[in-house]
């Protein structure tokens, strides 16, 4: 059985071109999309030992650690996401992937709320680095995607 990905890679592609500009083949969308897992995973492991080191069985979005970036990029992906009326992605997925990472822990509702778009602002970093270090970027080539992911390395 194949393992849950977040988001399917046709709607990573189309995530990419509406709030991006950039068109990605499917091996750059794979590779963008292992990356962006690994970070939501990442985020999610310190979120649930911060919980855990508080005594509780429930994940809340204080324990979640979302730099102000981020948070300014969840709300910049949020108003264009509602100007453009593209659909949140699915919850099920996101939660599925994340399966493995919160164990027994419970997500807040907050959190639950939240979720898609916090997957998709993971998702949309590498997008929005390899543009802000090359404007005129259009299809990223592998050593793009390899410096976005050096970048978010240092970053997140």
């Amino acid at each position: 059985m194949a393992p849950t990905r977040v988001v399917g890679l046709p709607r990573l592609q189309t995530l990419y071109r509406r709030f991006v500009g950039l068109d990605l083949n499917k091996s750059r969308a794979k590779e963008i999309l292992d990356i962006a897992e690994k970070k939501l995973n990442d985020i999610f492991e310190v979120a649930v030992e911060r919980a855990k080191e508080e005594g509780r069985e429930k994940v809340k979005m204080r324990d979640l650690p979302l730099t102000k970036g981020f948070k300014r990029t969840m709300q910049r992906y949020e108003t264009k996401r509602e100007n453009l009326d593209d659909p949140r992605l699915d919850l099920s997925p996101i939660l599925d992937f994340l399966q493995p990472t919160i164990g027994t822990m419970i997500l807040d509702e907050q959190v639950k709320e939240k979720l898609p778009t916090i997957a998709a602002t993971t998702l949309l970093l590498i997008g929005y680095i390899i543009k802000e270090v090359d404007p005129k970027a259009r299809t990223p080539s592998k050593d793009d995607v390899k410096r976005a992911k050096q970048i978010l390395d240092l970053t997140l």
